[in-house]
């Protein structure tokens, strides 16, 4: 066994079979894919890394099991689906999901892709693990430890994004959280005295999507970087499927490889110089429909007179919202927690009314595009 000192957690411990799956290539090329993308251009602290977060989840995942009645090869399991739930993460983490989404059709949780093969696929299957039980767990499908409406991946980031970002409002009170779980036919149910936790979850994960997840900058960069990797992929330079391999470092090198827009584009996030915003709005005030963003660009680029590569519509997908449906057990009785509390009733509303559409250019072209998007978009 080892000892690593983690900031968020103190002294974590991990086990012999850990370390093999913890040395492999696959899982240290966590170290070098950012937690939270770009936003370090905002919040300089935030240079954490899914390579920590990974372990974090493994801690809070090793005090639910704790509460759990399973035995000792199904805690190894879920212990290593903890470890392994973000193994499939793109560079920059979700900034490049939506990419391998649409040109491939699934996304980080599709974990086999990484652990068919490879090192840490010989490992696991030294270890005797099941690529299927992993997959099971790391869905939810088998229990909701590692993924689920409350959960040890949700719990583990926001303390630490709150930490690395300095930002306070991820901070609620984990432990009590955790005290108060329990589990019914292997789905976490909180128990009455853990209601007021359960809130300041979704209090503080409310907090940090609409003043660090959805900062205006961090969208930016994130949509320039997403500009450019598919630009490579449509010209063929770059194989989508790739993007699971590689990290921050090799893909930001073969962006500043390329020539023309690619390499613009990179040197343009290395140098925080960012497209500015031309309209901002709450999604509420645009009256079109909004599915198609590349068809958006497209108009907006023709009448504006821009070219399209240098402008970016962003459109917010629905937060998902999957803790508002977390179960709580009220006098013998398992329920909605949107059901039994009126702030987290609030909360949807507040997080449906956050969202905003953006439309972003080179500050040389905000004028233009702004008159055009404003126009087009039939912004009230």
């Amino acid at each position: 066994m080892k000892l690593i000192q983690d900031p968020i957690h103190g002294l974590l411990k991990i086990e012999d079979w850990m370390i093999k799956i913890i040395d492999t290539q696959e899982f240290q090329r966590l170290r070098r894919i950012s937690q939270i993308g770009f936003a370090n251009l905002v919040f300089p602290g935030a240079n954490h890394t899914r390579f920590e977060h990974s372990l974090g989840v493994m801690e809070v995942a090793r005090k639910l099991v704790e509460r759990m009645d399973v035995d000792e090869d199904e805690r190894i399991e879920i212990l290593t689906s903890a470890l392994l739930h973000d193994i499939a993460h793109t560079p920059f983490s979700h900034c490049g999901e939506v990419i391998v989404e649409d040109y491939l059709g699934f996304n980080h949780e599709n974990v086999e892709v990484i652990l068919r093969g490879g090192e840490i696929g010989d490992v696991l299957k030294d270890l005797g693990l099941s690529l299927r039980r992993i997959r099971d767990y790391v869905s939810g499908r088998s229990c909701n430890v590692v993924k689920g409406d409350i959960d040890a991946d949700r719990i583990d980031y926001l303390i630490r994004d709150s930490h690395y970002t300095g930002v306070a409002h991820g901070v609620f009170d984990a432990q009590r959280l955790i005290n108060k779980t329990k589990f019914v036919n292997r789905r976490m149910v909180i128990e009455a005295g853990g209601l007021r936790s359960a809130e300041s979850l979704l209090v503080s994960r409310f907090l940090m999507y609409t003043t660090v997840y959805h900062h205006h900058v961090c969208r930016i960069a994130r949509k320039m970087f997403e500009k450019a990797v598919r630009f490579c992929i449509d010209e063929g330079s770059l194989n989508p499927i790739d993007l699971f391999y590689m990290d921050d470092w090799s893909l930001m090198n073969f962006l500043r490889s390329q020539e023309g827009y690619p390499r613009d584009i990179s040197e343009m996030l290395m140098n925080r110089r960012l497209f500015k915003r031309a309209l901002y709005v709450e999604m509420d005030r645009v009256h079109i429909e909004m599915d198609d963003v590349d068809r958006i660009e497209v108009e907006i680029a023709e009448d504006s007179g821009v070219d399209g590569r240098w402008i970016a519509v962003d459109i917010p997908k629905q937060i998902k919202g999957e803790e508002f449906g977390a179960s709580v057990m009220i006098e013998g009785e398992v329920r909605r927690l949107d059901e039994v509390s009126s702030l987290v009733k609030a909360l949807k509303e507040a997080e449906r009314r956050s969202l905003k559409v953006g439309v972003y250019t080179p500050k040389d072209f905000v004028d233009r595009v702004r008159k055009t998007a404003i126009r087009y978009l039939n912004v009230s």
